[in-house]
């Protein structure tokens, strides 16, 4: 009798909680996460973006902008419950990227917006005779909608080598990107600074090597950074062999860097965005970063 009692309680009870669990979709995964960047029990890190974890270097994350302090270690069940999906690329600092709206960013901790097609081609990343375009990234509207927004770059016009000698290193730097400063080469991370350009020991593509007056006859010496791997660098340079002459060499910043080096000029800023003033340029051509200068 008690048994029959107990049963006519717990049936009802029951079905309620069927119906509950039918009706009522289940707690998803990541709302039970209140960061995009976690960390599995092994220690592999992985970005959450489009209902799914995405493994990620920890330099990829400097150059996304993505704070690696701000990650969450999460159990292994609730790990288990998020679906694996391919890896976040390798995106080093200085990397070109497009999201969404097909335009080209600059990937140095965070995302950058190129603001115009000239300035894109006045540093030098749509290729030079011989030298190709710099590889520009696409990368997924979920992972795109994790970066921050820096500073953007300042807008840049060619101005050719006009200011400098046929032939000499300096001349050829100038053909290659834009230079709105003077001097001899030795001189030119000071000069290039004090025009607010951003400078620092850190090979980018599309930066300029500084070296000192140690050699080159006093007067110091440039080359442009046409691609990086890892730790080497490649830069194409003039006037090492003979006046004129165009050549190439490659360096590691760690075991071979190049002598006398002062070190690297990248490019002007403008100031960093508000939520208000973040907004997508709107004069694209869809041959951005697909040919070379004309």
């Amino acid at each position: 009798m008690q048994f029959a009692r107990l049963l006519k309680i717990a049936l009802p009870t029951f079905a309620l909680m069927t119906i509950v669990a039918l009706f009522i979709p289940p707690r998803s995964a990541e709302a039970g996460i209140n960061s995009p960047l976690i960390s599995a029990p092994d220690g592999t890190l992985f970005l959450i973006y489009d209902k799914a974890r995405h493994a990620v270097t920890p330099s990829t994350l400097t150059a996304l902008g993505i704070d690696e302090h701000t990650t969450k270690l999460v159990s292994r069940q609730l790990f288990d419950t998020l679906i694996e999906q391919p890896a976040v690329p390798d995106l080093p600092q200085g990397s070109l990227v497009t999201g969404p709206d097909g335009w080209p960013y600059l990937l140095l901790d965070g995302l950058r917006p190129i603001p115009d097609e000239e300035t894109f081609y006045a540093n030098g990343w749509g290729g030079y005779q011989k030298f190709g375009p710099t590889p520009v990234a696409t990368i997924e509207p979920g992972l795109f909608a994790l970066l921050p927004q820096r500073a953007p770059l300042a807008t840049a016009k060619r101005t050719g080598p006009g200011f400098f000698e046929w032939g000499n290193c300096t001349w050829w730097v100038a053909q290659r990107r834009a230079v709105t400063w003077l001097g001899n080469g030795g001189e030119w991370y000071a000069n290039a600074k004090a025009q607010g350009y951003a400078v620092g020991d850190r090979p980018l593509p599309g930066a300029i090597l500084v070296r000192g007056s140690a050699a080159y006859n006093g007067y110091g010496h440039v080359a442009y950074v046409e691609s990086v791997d890892g730790t080497r660098f490649t830069v194409s340079e003039m006037n090492v062999n003979g006046l004129g002459q165009l050549s190439t060499r490659t360096y590691d910043i760690v075991s071979n860097p190049p002598p006398s080096m002062i070190g690297f000029v990248y490019w002007r800023f403008g100031p960093e965005p508000t939520e208000a003033t973040i907004e997508t340029p709107t004069t694209l051509s869809p041959a951005v970063g697909a040919h070379e200068i004309p």
